[in-house]
């Protein structure tokens, strides 16, 4: 069998790279900084200088397939703040059979489930804590307990399926104790 899988033709695909576009504007101008978890690509730059009314875009490549997390925020400058305070990018890389790959990229704006289509910083009044320093990645907002079951997009009712599955069990468990009690009576004959 060994000699079998030897001798087939196996070919390779060598992943392209996927490119993504994460689009920013600041009002007023100012400057970009995107943090990335452990083990996510990086861009060619850390930060991005935006021209006020312009939208300038990060750009960052992947080669391999799997779901990266980074933090885009803007930098203060001169006591002005931005609000919201930073952005979530969620970047889902997957490869096809071909090895071709694909991205999705979701942002979420800070403190909230809103999903804009870009990062829009807008000046604020001097929030009530400190600045997060540049090093450091925001901390998420306290999340709620769901009131309800997720939704998945699959509507089939799982409760009939798993009821179905335990009466099914169950048949099974009485074929077989029928099974035994007869060939008991088989035997002693």
């Amino acid at each position: 069998m060994l000699v079998t899988l030897c001798l087939l033709p196996f070919t390779a695909f060598a992943a392209e790279a996927e490119s993504v576009s994460i689009p920013v504007e600041i009002e007023g101008g100012g400057t970009a900084e995107i943090i990335s978890e452990v083990n996510c690509p990086l861009p060619k730059e850390s930060s991005l200088e935006v021209q006020d009314g312009a939208t300038e875009n990060i750009n960052i490549s992947f080669t391999t397939p799997g779901d990266y997390k980074y933090t885009i925020q803007a930098n203060t400058k001169e006591g002005l703040y931005y609000s919201p305070e930073y952005y979530t990018a969620t970047v889902a890389v997957r490869a096809d059979n071909s090895g071709k790959l694909t991205s999705t990229v979701i942002l979420t704006k800070a403190g909230s489930n809103y999903k804009p289509d870009k990062c829009r910083f807008e000046l604020s009044e001097k929030p009530t804590e400190a600045p997060k320093t540049e090093s450091a990645a925001p901390e998420q907002a306290p999340k709620e307990p769901p009131t309800s079951r997720p939704k998945t997009g699959d509507d089939s009712m799982l409760d009939i399926y798993l009821l179905i599955c335990i009466f099914a069990a169950g048949g099974l468990f009485m074929l077989a104790v029928i099974y035994s009690v007869s060939t008991e009576r088989l035997i002693k004959r």
